[in-house]
């Protein structure tokens, strides 16, 4: 596995000498380099394990020998089974299942409390205003900090290990929260269950790249999973809204029992990372060997686990604070998704205090959105097909056209479902007119998400999960802070008024697409990272954009 450029070399090049190295890359080389016959079928006979083929290594830069003596790299065989990539259908689709259902279960976390308010105040005892909103502010907290740790941990020791640990850890804060004594403790175990609840949100986008080497087939798991990923924060409020009747600890024992679905899902998943399968393979040759010669390719250069943690936390900020693509981006997909969580409190004082809904019924209105976003899979391939014949005509815009045209369908839109909230939203008018303007609303999310995240992916190839980090940060950052705002404003403007704020801050917004499509070749152009990008590819690049619904 390659990695970027300002990761630190951490082995050292041994002297040159004789040696047995192993297959780099499937590169072939002259017959005076292969390793002795007899060494090779020493090699090959070990139970259960399957060694490389028998090239000799070489440097990926010279083309000549490496200077690593003394390594054989372990890697598979092609069309072996072991590899992910050759997994059966059943497999692969049981890794895009589990992924999706772990990040529902996730996703729903942070809106459960947003139904039981009222019983919250009733056993906590806090008063009406922005710490209503902190169940939510406080869990999302956890999300922007989870991924910065667990993302490089999952390229380290594996994506499994990672998920299973961290669902069990949520699992327990969970219930810590239904058990929480205080409004303080309540908070602090809130806090703890997004980090633990985040992984899936990041590492699922890699366990997809892991199984599926086709892109086309990655595109689609990649549609289907963010598509998913939406139904969590709106299922969260139905869930809440119908058991709060008996108890506010209900909402909390049905993610756990969510929880421990997955649990069980995940732990019969087996491991997708194929570095951490080649590396469990060199361990158990070098134990069976009685040596330390076997190794995976990706340890040959590999970091430790602090420069990449440093890179990983550095990185995204500075792409957020000195590229204008990513810096305009997380403004826009952060204002988008903080909408949202403000939609979370708006939406009971329009059906429960206009049209008298219960608490579940009120919920029910967020299944309106999911309708939409499901709408938009289907807009996405329609406006595939058309995009392939504009960047035929536009090769240096692919980035833009391939794109951003359906973002620029999704902003006004989300514009128009705001407008149609707010101003419809009053006792003349029938309930059922303000709760169908949440199909556009849910169209124009995705449409915007999608569109966005995953133009960055494009345009930054292997740097991309760094500026998606950055992006993924502060939509968090803003989806936990800017509806802290959001009783002040409604009680200052009116339910109307304060939709409309919202549209016509989303409708500038909504320009940054169209800007992108005009000038973004020339921002790219200007970028140092997008130049260094197109004078020396990287193979990374479409594992890269797998992580681009994180």
């Amino acid at each position: 596995m390659h990695h970027e450029d300002e990761l630190v070399r951490e082995k050292s090049q041994q002297e040159e000498g004789q040696g047995e190295l192993g297959h780099h890359h499937h590169q072939q080389q002259p017959s005076d380099y292969q390793r002795p016959s007899h060494e090779i079928e020493d090699a090959n006979n070990v139970e259960g394990v399957t060694n490389p083929p028998t090239d000799i290594d070489t440097d990926s830069e010279t083309g000549g020998p490496s200077s690593d003596d003394n390594v054989i790299l372990v890697t598979f065989r092609p069309g072996e089974p072991a590899n992910p990539y050759n997994w059966s259908q059943a497999k692969k689709h049981y890794v895009v299942f589990v992924g999706t259902l772990l990040s529902i279960n996730s996703t729903m976390g942070s809106s459960i409390p947003s139904n039981e308010i009222p019983a919250l105040q009733a056993r906590f005892h806090f008063p009406d205003g922005a710490q209503t909103i902190l169940p939510a502010t406080t869990y999302l907290i956890g999300f922007v900090l989870g991924p910065l740790v667990f993302a490089p941990l999952s390229e380290q020791y594996g994506r499994r290990v990672i998920l299973v640990s961290t669902l069990a850890l949520y699992l327990i804060f969970t219930m810590a929260c239904a058990l929480a004594p205080t409004w303080a403790a309540f908070l602090v175990f809130r806090i703890l269950s997004g980090i633990f609840a985040s992984p899936p949100m990041s590492v699922t986008g890699g366990s997809i790249a892991d199984v599926n080497e086709d892109k086309v087939a990655r595109g689609r798991a990649n549609v289907l999973w963010s598509t998913a990923t939406l139904v969590g924060p709106l299922a969260g409020p139905v869930i809440a809204g119908y058991t709060a009747a008996d108890s506010w600890k209900w909402g909390f024992w049905a993610a756990m029992i969510l929880s421990g679905f997955c649990l069980v899902a995940v732990l019969c998943q087996p491991e997708t990372l194929t570095t951490k399968i080649l590396r469990d393979r060199a361990r158990q040759l070098n134990k069976e060997k009685g040596s330390d010669k076997y190794m995976a390719p990706a340890d040959q250069d590999r970091p430790s686990l602090l420069v990449m943690l440093k890179i990983t936390t550095t990185r995204p900020l500075y792409f957020m604070f000195t590229e204008m693509v990513v810096a305009l981006t997380c403004v826009y997909m952060a204002f988008v998704y903080a909408v949202f969580y403000m939609l979370l409190e708006i939406f009971p004082d329009i059906f429960e205090g206009i049209y008298g809904f219960t608490a579940g019924e009120s919920g029910l209105a967020f299944v309106m959105m999911f309708a939409g976003s499901v709408v938009t899979v289907f807009v996405s391939y329609i406006c595939d097909r058309y995009a392939q014949s504009i960047i035929q005509r536009h090769p240096n815009k692919q980035a833009e056209y391939l794109r951003l045209p359906i973002a620029c369908l999704g902003g006004p839109l989300f514009v128009i479902a705001l407008l149609w909230l707010g101003w419809t939203s009053r006792a003349s008018v029938p309930w059922v007119v303000p709760l169908l303007s949440m199909i556009p609303y849910g169209i124009a999310y995705q449409m915007i998400f999608m569109a966005m995240i995953n133009y960055v992916a494009d345009a930054y190839g292997i740097y991309a999960s760094s500026a998606l980090a950055a992006c993924a940060a502060a939509r968090s950052v803003a989806g936990a802070v800017i509806p802290l705002a959001v009783d002040s404003m409604v009680d200052t403007l009116g339910i109307a008024w304060s939709c409309s704020l919202l549209a016509f801050i989303s409708c500038g917004l909504s320009l940054v697409p169209f800007g992108f499509i005009i000038w973004g070749e020339q921002i790219r152009a200007a970028s140092n990272f997008s130049k260094k990008l197109q004078q020396d590819p990287h193979p990374e690049l479409e594992l890269t954009r797998s992580l681009s619904v994180v």
